[in-house]
């Protein structure tokens, strides 16, 4: 009886420490999981960013457009032209809200293009902006027709 049991406890010296093992597998598998989880929700933190900032700039864009509507065509040029007062206020206004909108990026109004008949003019509102730590300048084009097309 004595040789079986120490061939019995011999087995279960080679199992010391198998538990253990198995545990710290277990941990090593869970520690990739949760490093893919982080991953997932930093790129999505990053697309939200993105979109809200697109969103922003079409916004921006719009209501600029919009002001031109109200605005009498003869003044366009003075007020949205180049060094016009309404065009350093709103760039001044993207710059506020949109990351790295100033400077090389700063919006853009060009006023130079026909419009549709002699008494429209085509605008062309271009916004920029580049997200903090991102080498890629983003932009959102807007194209309106100012005045009568008839």
């Amino acid at each position: 009886m004595k040789c079986m049991g120490k061939t019995m406890n011999a087995g279960r010296d080679l199992q010391k420490g198998s538990y253990l093992l198995e545990a710290l597998v277990a941990v090593l598998v869970f520690s990739f999981g949760v490093l893919g989880l982080v991953g997932i929700v930093a790129q999505s933190v990053r697309a939200t960013n993105d979109a809200r900032y697109r969103a922003e700039a079409a916004n921006l864009a719009a209501a600029v457009v919009g002001e031109m509507w109200a605005t009498a065509a003869a003044d366009l040029d003075t007020q949205y032209g180049t060094g016009g007062t309404k065009l350093a206020a709103w760039q001044t206004q993207v710059g506020g809200l949109l990351p790295s909108a100033s400077g090389a990026n700063a919006p853009q109004i060009d006023l130079t293009q026909p419009g549709l008949s002699s008494r429209a003019r085509s605008v062309v509102v271009t916004v920029f902006w580049q997200l903090p730590g991102d080498s890629t300048r983003h932009q959102y084009v807007m194209s309106a027709q100012i005045g009568r097309n008839t």
